[in-house]
Protein backbone atom coordinates (compact mmCIF):
# COMPACT_ATOMS: atom_id res chain seq x y z
CA UNK A 1 0.00 0.00 0.00
CA UNK A 2 1.37 3.41 -0.92
CA UNK A 3 1.18 6.48 1.30
CA UNK A 4 -1.57 7.79 -0.98
CA UNK A 5 -3.57 4.56 -0.53
CA UNK A 6 -3.06 4.71 3.24
CA UNK A 7 -4.20 8.33 3.35
CA UNK A 8 -7.27 7.53 1.23
CA UNK A 9 -8.17 4.61 3.56
CA UNK A 10 -7.76 6.81 6.64
CA UNK A 11 -9.94 9.54 5.14
CA UNK A 12 -12.57 6.95 4.18
CA UNK A 13 -12.64 5.65 7.77
CA UNK A 14 -13.04 9.19 9.12
CA UNK A 15 -15.90 9.74 6.68
CA UNK A 16 -17.45 6.45 7.85
CA UNK A 17 -17.26 7.57 11.49
CA UNK A 18 -18.89 10.89 10.65
CA UNK A 19 -21.63 9.13 8.69
CA UNK A 20 -22.33 6.78 11.62
CA UNK A 21 -22.43 9.72 14.03
CA UNK A 22 -24.89 11.51 11.78
CA UNK A 23 -26.97 8.32 11.51
CA UNK A 24 -27.57 8.46 15.27
CA UNK A 25 -28.47 12.14 15.18
CA UNK A 26 -30.86 11.53 12.27
CA UNK A 27 -32.47 8.75 14.32
CA UNK A 28 -33.03 11.16 17.23
CA UNK A 29 -34.58 13.79 14.99
CA UNK A 30 -36.79 11.32 13.11
CA UNK A 31 -38.09 9.73 16.34
CA UNK A 32 -38.79 13.13 17.90
CA UNK A 33 -40.49 14.38 14.73
CA UNK A 34 -42.43 11.11 14.26
CA UNK A 35 -41.12 10.97 10.70
CA UNK A 36 -41.60 7.25 10.05
CA UNK A 37 -40.35 7.42 6.47
CA UNK A 38 -37.09 8.92 7.75
CA UNK A 39 -36.89 6.31 10.54
CA UNK A 40 -37.29 3.51 8.00
CA UNK A 41 -34.53 4.91 5.81
CA UNK A 42 -32.08 4.53 8.72
CA UNK A 43 -32.50 0.76 9.00
CA UNK A 44 -31.28 -2.16 6.89
CA UNK A 45 -33.70 -4.36 4.99
CA UNK A 46 -33.30 -7.12 7.59
CA UNK A 47 -32.80 -4.81 10.58
CA UNK A 48 -33.32 -6.08 14.09
CA UNK A 49 -34.61 -4.27 17.15
CA UNK A 50 -34.96 -6.58 20.13
CA UNK A 51 -37.07 -9.53 18.97
CA UNK A 52 -38.32 -7.69 15.87
CA UNK A 53 -36.78 -8.36 12.44
CA UNK A 54 -37.29 -6.46 9.18
CA UNK A 55 -37.25 -2.74 8.43
CA UNK A 56 -41.04 -2.34 8.28
CA UNK A 57 -41.51 -4.36 11.47
CA UNK A 58 -38.89 -2.27 13.29
CA UNK A 59 -40.61 0.94 12.22
CA UNK A 60 -43.97 -0.45 13.33
CA UNK A 61 -42.53 -1.42 16.74
CA UNK A 62 -40.91 2.00 17.25
CA UNK A 63 -44.06 3.76 16.09
CA UNK A 64 -46.29 1.79 18.48
CA UNK A 65 -44.17 2.84 21.46
CA UNK A 66 -43.59 6.42 20.31
CA UNK A 67 -47.29 7.05 19.67
CA UNK A 68 -48.01 6.52 23.37
CA UNK A 69 -45.75 9.51 24.20
CA UNK A 70 -46.26 13.23 23.87
CA UNK A 71 -43.27 15.36 22.94
CA UNK A 72 -39.82 13.80 23.12
CA UNK A 73 -36.25 15.05 22.92
CA UNK A 74 -33.56 12.47 22.11
CA UNK A 75 -29.89 13.52 22.20
CA UNK A 76 -27.00 11.36 21.02
CA UNK A 77 -23.79 12.26 22.85
CA UNK A 78 -21.13 10.53 20.83
CA UNK A 79 -20.12 7.33 19.13
CA UNK A 80 -17.65 4.56 19.80
CA UNK A 81 -17.28 2.43 16.67
CA UNK A 82 -15.23 -0.59 15.69
CA UNK A 83 -15.02 -1.58 12.03
CA UNK A 84 -14.94 -5.23 10.98
CA UNK A 85 -14.48 -4.23 7.34
CA UNK A 86 -15.67 -1.57 4.90
CA UNK A 87 -19.29 -2.69 5.21
CA UNK A 88 -19.73 -3.83 8.83
CA UNK A 89 -19.18 -2.12 12.17
CA UNK A 90 -20.37 -2.21 15.76
CA UNK A 91 -20.82 0.70 18.06
CA UNK A 92 -22.19 2.21 21.22
CA UNK A 93 -23.97 5.56 21.35
CA UNK A 94 -24.54 7.15 24.77
CA UNK A 95 -27.71 9.24 24.77
CA UNK A 96 -30.28 11.02 26.89
CA UNK A 97 -33.97 11.37 26.26
CA UNK A 98 -36.67 13.53 27.75
CA UNK A 99 -40.07 11.97 27.26
CA UNK A 100 -43.65 13.05 27.91
CA UNK A 101 -45.29 9.83 29.06
CA UNK A 102 -48.84 10.36 30.21
CA UNK A 103 -48.25 14.01 30.98
CA UNK A 104 -45.19 13.31 33.13
CA UNK A 105 -41.65 14.22 32.09
CA UNK A 106 -39.37 11.18 32.19
CA UNK A 107 -35.63 11.62 31.77
CA UNK A 108 -33.43 8.68 30.88
CA UNK A 109 -29.91 7.73 29.96
CA UNK A 110 -29.72 5.22 27.12
CA UNK A 111 -26.88 3.26 25.67
CA UNK A 112 -27.60 2.16 22.13
CA UNK A 113 -25.59 -0.92 21.21
CA UNK A 114 -25.55 -1.02 17.42
CA UNK A 115 -24.48 -3.16 14.51
CA UNK A 116 -24.08 -1.15 11.34
CA UNK A 117 -24.06 -2.33 7.75
CA UNK A 118 -23.39 -0.53 4.51
CA UNK A 119 -26.43 -1.03 2.33
CA UNK A 120 -27.08 0.67 -0.99
CA UNK A 121 -23.87 2.68 -0.54
CA UNK A 122 -24.63 4.13 2.91
CA UNK A 123 -24.41 3.12 6.56
CA UNK A 124 -27.63 1.99 8.26
CA UNK A 125 -28.59 0.20 11.44
CA UNK A 126 -28.41 -3.57 11.09
CA UNK A 127 -29.34 -4.06 14.73
CA UNK A 128 -30.13 -1.65 17.56
CA UNK A 129 -30.40 -2.59 21.25
CA UNK A 130 -31.35 -0.10 23.95
CA UNK A 131 -30.07 -0.37 27.51
CA UNK A 132 -31.11 2.04 30.24
CA UNK A 133 -28.88 3.27 33.05
CA UNK A 134 -31.87 5.14 34.45
CA UNK A 135 -35.34 6.29 33.51
CA UNK A 136 -37.00 8.43 36.16
CA UNK A 137 -39.70 11.07 36.45
CA UNK A 138 -38.14 14.52 36.49
CA UNK A 139 -39.33 14.96 40.08
CA UNK A 140 -37.14 11.96 41.08
CA UNK A 141 -34.06 12.91 39.07
CA UNK A 142 -31.98 13.19 42.25
CA UNK A 143 -32.33 9.38 42.59
CA UNK A 144 -31.17 8.55 39.07
CA UNK A 145 -27.54 7.80 39.93
CA UNK A 146 -27.85 6.68 43.55
CA UNK A 147 -30.94 4.48 43.74
CA UNK A 148 -30.61 0.70 43.41
CA UNK A 149 -33.76 0.70 41.26
CA UNK A 150 -33.23 3.64 38.86
CA UNK A 151 -35.53 2.47 36.07
CA UNK A 152 -38.95 3.87 36.95
CA UNK A 153 -41.25 3.86 33.95
CA UNK A 154 -44.74 5.16 34.73
CA UNK A 155 -47.11 2.38 35.71
CA UNK A 156 -44.38 -0.19 36.37
CA UNK A 157 -42.52 -1.14 39.53
CA UNK A 158 -39.01 0.30 39.96
CA UNK A 159 -36.33 -1.92 38.42
CA UNK A 160 -32.53 -2.14 38.30
CA UNK A 161 -30.56 -0.58 35.45
CA UNK A 162 -30.24 -2.63 32.27
CA UNK A 163 -26.50 -1.97 32.20
CA UNK A 164 -24.03 -0.76 34.75
CA UNK A 165 -21.09 1.30 33.45
CA UNK A 166 -18.52 -0.54 35.56
CA UNK A 167 -19.48 -3.82 33.81
CA UNK A 168 -18.18 -2.52 30.47
CA UNK A 169 -14.89 -0.89 31.42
Amino acid sequence: MTNTDDLAARIRRLEDRLELRELSVRYCRAIDDTDWTAVGALFADQAELGDVTGRDQVVTALRSVRETYGRTVHMAHGLMADFADDGHATGMVPAHAELDIGGETIICHIRYYDRYVRERGRWVFGRRDLKFLYAVPWSQMALALIDELPVRWPGTPPAPADVFPQEHQ
